[in-house]
């Protein structure tokens, strides 16, 4: 089950889940500017924007598809 954050973000770990990687993963593209993240300024948390992962988790099932059709 996802926790939100906020009713806006998510934690990594829930991100993750969301888009079915691992925390790993989203660092990862973080890093290579695949996917940005905010950060908490309590404890530097990375938060990922729910419409931001929706959008994100979308052109990577279009791209899957496509490749798959080939």
């Amino acid at each position: 089950m996802l926790k939100k954050v906020s009713s806006v973000y998510l934690k990594i770990k829930d991100a993750a889940v969301f888009l079915g990687v691992s925390p790993e993963t989203l660092r990862f593209w973080e890093k290579n500017k695949k996917l940005s993240c905010a950060r908490d300024p309590r404890n530097n948390y990375r938060l990922y924007k729910i419409s931001v992962l929706q959008k994100f988790r979308e052109i990577r099932k279009r791209k899957y598809n496509k490749s798959k059709k080939s």
